[in-house]
């Protein structure tokens, strides 16, 4: 399981020029599941997505310190190997109907503890970032 986290001022998420939903400051997570996650990895993910340290110019305060919101967009790309060649190999990358029912999971989980809207996965989405910082952070487990 790979995410990539942007600490934001603000994110939205539009399909088909309709917006779906949008977040002032928090995180914006593009979450990408491998063959090989678990529920336990998911638990790990969700940990340090609400824990990590991004916040105020020390960097010392978390999501949960700031109150702040979660964008969490479902990206089948970001497991995607590009070692060799010139076309991201999608071969580690989780089937949709797993990676859809770990995505809600994580929404799930995620949402009891932050305020936590999502995109629409398999759907064809635009995602707009204002990226604060810029901090960006790549996590994985």
């Amino acid at each position: 399981m790979k995410a990539i986290i942007q600490r934001v001022s603000k994110a939205n998420v539009k399909v088909e020029e309709r917006l779906i939903n949008e977040i002032k400051y928090g995180l914006c997570v593009l979450i990408g599941f491998e063959k090989e996650d678990t529920e336990e990895k998911l638990d790990k993910m969700v940990k340090k997505i609400i824990n990590i340290r991004l916040f105020d110019e020390k960097f010392s305060k978390s999501l949960l310190d700031i109150n702040g919101e979660i964008l969490l967009i479902p990206n089948f790309t970001i497991p995607a190997i590009t070692k060799k060649g010139t076309r991201p190999n999608f071969q580690n990358s989780m089937p949709p109907k797993e990676a859809k029912i770990m995505y809600n999971k994580m929404f799930e989980k995620l949402n009891k503890i932050l305020p936590t809207k999502k995109g629409i996965f398999g759907a064809n989405m635009k995602v707009d970032i204002v990226n604060d910082g810029p901090v960006s952070v790549i996590l994985e487990v």
